[in-house]
């Protein structure tokens, strides 16, 4: 696997930017853009601080298919907290600014991308930045300089441990487990934007190869001898692989909450993930939502509704020898999920005869399904319309709910049911 699909050297023209590449910084600019958003509750809040680090930062300027320079993430990143605060003071009709206390560190073990890093962003008028220090420019693998910078990011949000890592490794084996869970044991609202060649994981697939993939990564038990042998594979081997590598990245990288989708390949390049792993769910919904802001360019494969993530990535074969139906984020996903939730909600608040409140119903269910908080609680009120399901309130009584739902509302099925038994 190269080290890099980029190099940049002053005086000469930036890198061309690969399209899945493209995707990646464009859903990057808008999750940051919604996230900082929802870390500003009312107009009288009048600072945010964070501390987001671009692990893999590169250069900072592209060449895209037009011929156009692109921006690359240290300056989506910067954009975003610049446009989050354009969008608060008209949204919410402040009278003086909110206060960003962004602090951004930029890593790459290339010396060169990082000299044209800084000349970028002198030039796209962040020289400020720069010198105050809001803006850091490290030269090294992130790996070794975690850290310093995870050590960082606690000295400046010390209670709330509040931290974004932008890690969009070259390849699948830069970011080991070990990493990413002393990330999350020491920053308690931390959270991880991760991609992972996949394909080209499996693709070369061998027992040298996965022995220096667990090796670097301590990601264990990702393939099993069959699974090597191609002779003795099974049609589906690579959804066992990929499911085993999703289970051992999510739960030992200690996060409590995780989004995870294909970005579509483009000719000559195959399927990665976009991992996002975090603390609080509400970064997980944030993030659901602008995977479907973005539909031309992710995918997924599996059944919609609540149960498409229960064993990770599912590949296009599933364990039957069957290509599976690409769930691709549109209009038609959207309907198939909200059809599927009709059916699913019902059935698993049988499990719960005295009744469960919306906020855990939800959670016990987000990590396994690509439907928002949103769209989950806009299927449970079309069930309440049809009496389907009924909203309980505090005090036992049935509420008329038609609006919206609160946390701590209990959904259960109604006491009186109708049941139809076919004829015999």
């Amino acid at each position: 696997m190269t080290t890099s699909h980029y190099d940049w050297i002053l005086g000469r023209t930036p890198p061309k930017l690969l399209r899945h590449s493209a995707v990646k910084h464009a859903l990057l600019r808008d999750y940051l853009v919604d996230y900082f958003l929802t870390l500003v509750s009312t107009p009288h809040q009048d600072r945010v601080q964070l501390t987001v680090v671009d692990g893999f930062c590169g250069g900072g300027r592209y060449i895209d298919e037009a011929g156009d320079e692109v921006p690359g993430s240290p300056v989506v990143i910067l954009e975003a907290v610049q446009e989050a605060q354009a969008r608060l003071l008209h949204e919410q009709q402040r009278r003086k600014p909110i206060e960003f206390d962004i602090e951004l560190i930029c890593i790459d073990d290339s010396s060169s991308a990082i000299e044209y890093l800084r000349y970028v962003l002198e030039d796209q008028g962040y020289r400020d930045k720069l010198r105050s220090g809001s803006v850091q420019t490290l030269i090294g693998d992130f790996v070794y300089l975690a850290d310093k910078v995870i050590a960082e990011a606690g000295r400046r949000s010390p209670r709330a441990g509040r931290a974004i890592f932008v890690l969009d490794q070259y390849g699948y084996d830069k970011v080991p487990l070990s990493t990413l869970h002393q990330i999350f044991s020491k920053l308690k609202r931390a959270e991880v934007i991760l991609t992972f060649n996949v394909d080209s994981l499996l693709n070369f697939l061998c027992e040298k190869n996965l022995l220096d993939f667990e090796r670097k990564t301590g990601i264990m038990g990702t393939a099993t001898a069959a699974d090597l042998d191609k002779e003795a594979r099974s049609p589906y081997w690579r959804l066992n692989v990929q499911a085993n590598l999703y289970q051992s990245i999510t739960s030992g990288s200690g996060a409590s909450y995780f989004t995870p989708f294909f970005v579509r390949p483009e000719r000559g390049h195959g399927d990665f993930w976009l991992l996002h792993l975090s603390q609080h769910w509400k970064a997980r919904d944030v993030m659901t939502g602008a995977h479907w802001q973005h539909h031309n360019h992710f995918i997924h494969y599996g059944a919609a509704g609540f149960d498409m993530l229960s064993t990770g990535y599912a590949a296009r074969i599933d364990n039957e020898a069957r290509p599976q139906a690409a769930f691709e984020f549109d209009d038609i996903a959207s309907a198939a999920s909200q059809n599927d939730m009709l059916t699913q909600i019902p059935q698993a608040l049988g499990q719960h005869p005295g009744g469960i409140c919306f906020e855990h119903f939800f959670l016990a269910r987000i990590n396994t399904t690509p439907a928002t908080k949103e769209m989950v609680e806009s299927t449970i009120l079309q069930l309440v319309r049809e009496n389907e399901i009924e909203i309980v309130g505090a005090d036992g009584g049935v509420r008329n709910v038609r609006a919206a739902l609160k946390p701590d509302h209990v959904l259960r099925l109604p006491m009186q049911r109708s049941f139809f038994f076919p004829s015999r």
